[in-house]
């Protein structure tokens, strides 16, 4: 059965509400039973009106992850399974989330938890605790680790 409004109409009520990726979008209009026809001609239309753009996208996806303090790796997770292609995330990843901004999102994670120096075995779990906690999020070991050792026994 088709959908009593157009694609173009669905798409605009969609993209007045977030950003989409061209991938998301087509998924969406498919499920709600659009035909590939029409979809392609409302995505086509789109982008001539620059309402769609995969990089636009990136970049805003990218800022609001950033802000909310998130990994490289979540936020290149996320991208891909909005169908941007990998060789695009990677370059919008260098481009607006350099991995020098990622150890200061590090330093900030640790030092909101771990602001004086660990000394019971109580505390000295909570630093591996939260080591992990970093790690599953995506950050790199090898900015996890200076922290760890800061806080190991001599």
């Amino acid at each position: 059965m088709k959908p009593p409004r157009s694609a173009l109409s669905y798409a605009l009520t969609l993209l007045g509400r977030r950003d989409y990726s061209v991938w998301e979008l087509i998924r969406k209009l498919e499920g709600k039973g659009y035909q590939r026809e029409e979809i392609d001609a409302a995505v086509t239309r789109l982008r001539e009106w620059n309402y769609l753009d995969d990089e636009r996208y990136l970049r805003r996806q990218i800022e609001k992850y950033r802000v909310d303090k998130k990994s490289r790796a979540y936020i290149r997770h996320r991208l891909r399974l909005a169908g941007l292609e990998p060789h695009l995330v990677e370059e919008g990843l260098n481009r607006f989330y350099p991995p020098a901004e990622e150890a200061e999102v590090v330093r900030f994670w640790w030092d909101k938890y771990f602001t004086s120096e660990i000394r019971s075995a109580q505390e000295k779990r909570e630093v591996i605790k939260w080591a992990r906690r970093l790690s599953a999020a995506g950050f790199p070991a090898e900015e996890i680790r200076p922290y760890l050792d800061r806080n190991k026994e001599s």
